[in-house]
């Protein structure tokens, strides 16, 4: 009921947005109307005076009562007071005319505004469409429809073909083929099935599915992505914080400044009061800092936007400058640039014991571990296991535990570190055996990289980034050949997790020029995600940490959106920058004429609303950015 009343009020909120547009309209027509009335119509001078009154009344009222209201939170100076000011001096030096016109074009220029941001906001609210407003609850083999709010984890829900999964789950019953662009940007289908994830906003394709849900509503994967692109505006950009800061100083300056244009040359021109007044009151109009305040928010508002809707969801516009002046990227080799789809290789059994046995010891101590690794080891010995007792986790080497009375340990080349440097194999990813301290058994681990690897290394040279590290926890030789084949700069490998944040602050401190970037799945690399400039989690669909921790989260496992982010971070900065410049450029140069020889105040004017639309319509090009 709460969510139905929730879509009604936005409904509402729409219609009356609608109207209050609409509204407008008709307000401006009418205020134009009684304008042309006063100036081609044969009235007197006092009746032509009262309709242009009631033409700045009705278009500028609102301008009127915003002075107010900031006046009374002591905010004496923004672009309605410097429009206000405008328009009554217009009309106290008998240019009434252009008073009218003064409030008339700046409503025209809100209105003109409103209308060119419509499409950015519809781009943030169309991740709102992702919701469900409803959900298929199965009881006792009835269907129901509930809000999804109330729906409990471990519930059974139905999702029929057509039907947008409400709640993050398990597929129980059936399979189905689920559309996911909505979240991750790309046309793919996913084919879901028994036992298999699925989560809030993919699209159904195929046959009915029955799902167990694993979240509650508010924490679905869907629900999360929408607060992270509504709460990235919190998050700002240097520039933003320049131009909200620049805006509250050169504000009074201005209005200090035309009030001593208005004052002190007439003393040296005639006392030609009127015409140095005409000329502040142009330099007012000129002045108002619109178009800065406006567009460099709204640019990184677009883009980020822009970046969701491909599956590149960005925490705040900070992050975007960080991206664009990243120069160094750092990754976790298993699961981000390889498959991190384990197989077994060869096995090699010593002290008496048979090779099947070798995997059957590891894959008995390992079972109760969620490391793919571990699961390898667990699929290749056909789920035949001894019983362990006391089992042990060795923090960051490995796992050890107890079979028929024997001690076995199971790990990395960090669980040999009691054992000679000449009985290690350093020639693959190797998972070790041990009886006690002695090497029983070696299991070499395949890993192959990622198709995209290769290229994502080649994109990110092409968008300025200079160097790249993989830090990993697998031995040097696995991880020095991945590197070798990718084509990273630099590579470490058996390093801890706690390691890997250390040799990231390392980097970050060499690094003179530019930012850093870690990317990783965001699970077992929160400390390094943290340590970086900028943390990127890959593949985070689902997964809470990755939320959390990364300031910037690909919602699939496509590496190329790394360099599509950074270049797109690249065309907002400039799209920004070019707003700044253009906007101030054109601004000083109108107010320099204005000061120098007469303009008509429509030129005024335009050098406001005209230069605050064009900036506007160049933030909204960010978009077409493919």
């Amino acid at each position: 009921m709460e969510e139905e009343l929730k879509v009604k009020n936005e409904n509402c909120a729409e219609e009356n947005e609608e109207g209050g547009r609409a509204f407008e309209v008709v307000k401006l027509a009418l205020s134009g109307i009684i304008l042309l009335l006063s100036l081609f119509m044969d009235f007197s001078g006092t009746t032509v005076l009262i309709l242009r009154i009631c033409a700045a009344i009705i278009s500028g009222y609102e301008i009127l009562v915003k002075s107010v209201k900031n006046v009374l939170r002591k905010e004496f100076f923004d672009e309605n007071a410097l429009m206000l000011i405008a328009a009554i001096t217009a009309f106290i030096i008998g240019e009434s005319a252009e008073g009218v016109f003064i409030v008339l074009l700046y409503n025209l220029g809100e209105l003109l505004e409103d209308i060119a941001t419509d499409s950015s906001r519809e781009k943030i609210a169309g991740l709102a469409e992702l919701k469900s407003f409803k959900a298929n609850l199965l009881v006792d083999g009835k269907v129901s429809e509930v809000p999804p709010e109330s729906v409990k984890i471990g519930s059974l829900i139905l999702v029929r073909k057509g039907d947008r999964v409400p709640i993050d789950g398990k597929v129980v019953n059936g399979s189905a083929d689920f559309d996911l662009k909505a979240i991750t940007g790309e046309s793919k289908l996913y084919s879901v099935g028994v036992g298999e994830d699925v989560y809030g906003g993919a699209v159904n394709l195929g046959d009915a599915v029955v799902i167990k849900t694993e979240k509650l509503y508010k924490d679905s994967t869907v629900e999360r992505i929408i607060k992270v692109v509504e709460n990235s505006a919190e998050r700002k950009a240097k520039s933003q914080k320049f131009i909200t800061a620049f805006a509250k100083i050169y504000t009074p300056c201005v209005v200090l400044f035309a009030f001593v244009l208005a004052v002190v040359p007439p003393v040296f021109d005639g006392y030609n009061f009127t015409k140095w007044i005409y000329k502040a009151l142009n330099f007012l109009i000129v002045s108002c800092p619109c178009a800065l305040v406006i567009s460099v928010p709204l640019g990184f508002f677009i883009g980020i936007g822009a970046l969701a809707k491909r599956g590149v969801l960005v925490k705040g516009s900070n992050y975007i400058d960080i991206l664009a002046n990243t120069k160094v990227a750092v990754f976790d080799k298993t699961g981000t640039l390889t498959k991190g789809e384990f197989s077994i290789g060869k096995i090699t059994a010593k002290g008496g014991y048979a090779k099947k046995e070798i995997l059957q010891i590891a894959a008995s101590i390992e079972q109760g571990s969620s490391h793919p690794i571990a699961k390898a080891l667990v699929l290749g010995s056909g789920q035949e296991f001894y019983e362990v007792n006391d089992i042990k986790e060795i923090s960051g080497k490995g796992i050890s535990g107890f079979i028929n009375g024997v001690k076995y340990t199971v790990g990395g080349n960090k669980v040999l570190s009691d054992i000679a440097e000449s009985k290690r194999n350093n020639s693959d990813n190797v998972v070790y055996v041990l009886n006690e301290n002695e090497i029983i058994g070696e299991i070499a681990i395949i890993d192959s990289v990622k198709e995209e690897s290769a290229r994502l290394m080649k994109d990110l040279r092409a968008v300025g980034v200079d160097k790249t590290f993989i830090l990993s926890g697998d031995n040097y030789s696995a991880v020095e050949r991945a590197a070798k084949e990718i084509g990273v700069s630099r590579a470490y490998g058996e390093l801890l997790p706690e390691h890997k944040a250390d040799k990231i602050a390392e980097i970050t401190k060499e690094t003179k020029c530019g930012k850093v970037l870690f990317c990783g799945d965001g699970i077992n690399d929160a400390p390094s995600i943290a340590a970086a400039d900028v943390g990127v989690a890959m593949g985070a669909l689902g997964s809470e940490a990755a939320i959390e921790t990364a300031d910037v989260i690909i919602t699939d496992d496509n590496l190329l959106k790394i360099p599509y982010a950074i270049k797109k971070s690249k065309l907002i900065k400039r799209k920004v920058l070019t707003n700044v410049i253009a906007s101030l450029g054109i601004k000083f140069a109108i107010l320099f004429l204005s000061v120098f020889m007469p303009l008509p105040v429509w030129l005024a004017m335009l050098g406001d609303v005209g230069v605050m639309l064009l900036a506007v319509l160049n933030s909204l090009t960010i978009s077409l950015y493919k």
